[in-house]
């Protein structure tokens, strides 16, 4: 024990006395040859070449992927027009309002005969009741229930949503796997 103390104790006397301040020795910058400076001119010009490709072809998958999107949107908005132009009737004219019909008055009609002996004769004539039931069932009408052919359209475009999606979807996954075998091994 007492050996690893004197150890101990030299050592840090001995960093006590270097002195503080030593000159650095000042090294030369390593010069490339002619040859070595030469290769470093063409494997920089093959890795600007290299990059450019590189860019070039990242550049056509974006635009190619950006086509593929803006064809998916021109799909769906022709298809959604489409539908719209089945729905509307082909000549839109606002509908004529019917014709109002005027309710003729009922009078008390007096008949007075001066030939007939009976004197005036008097006939009344009473209005006709308004039916109620009438206008309450056009007011409580329910819309009709779709048609199964309605539903079956219904069912149709729903699927033809779901294949353009997956193909889609397909597409821009064989296109990523295409830019990642890309960048993994540029040269196939």
């Amino acid at each position: 024990m007492t050996d690893k103390r004197e150890l101990v104790e030299k050592s840090i006397e001995s960093d006590d006395e270097l002195p503080e301040s030593l000159p650095k020795v000042q090294r030369q910058k390593r010069q490339m040859s002619e040859k070595q400076l030469a290769n470093l001119a063409k494997a920089r010009e093959k890795a600007k070449v290299a990059l450019n490709e590189k860019r070039a072809r990242n550049k056509k998958l974006k635009e190619q992927e950006k086509k593929l999107k803006e064809l998916k949107l021109k799909e769906k908005e022709d298809r959604i027009q489409a539908e719209m132009n089945a729905l509307q009737p082909k000549e839109v004219t606002p509908p004529k309002p019917p014709p109002v019909k005027k309710k003729k008055k009922q009078k008390i009609v007096y008949y007075s005969s001066s030939d007939s002996s009976d004197g005036e004769e008097i006939v009344y004539k009473k209005r006709p009741k308004e039916r109620k039931g009438k206008q309450e069932s056009s007011a409580s009408k329910m819309p009709p229930l779709p048609t199964p052919q309605q539903l079956y359209d219904q069912d149709t475009k729903k699927a033809q949503d779901a294949a353009v999606k997956k193909k889609y979807d397909d597409e821009v996954l064989r296109l990523r796997k295409q830019y990642m075998m890309q960048q993994i091994f540029p040269n196939m």
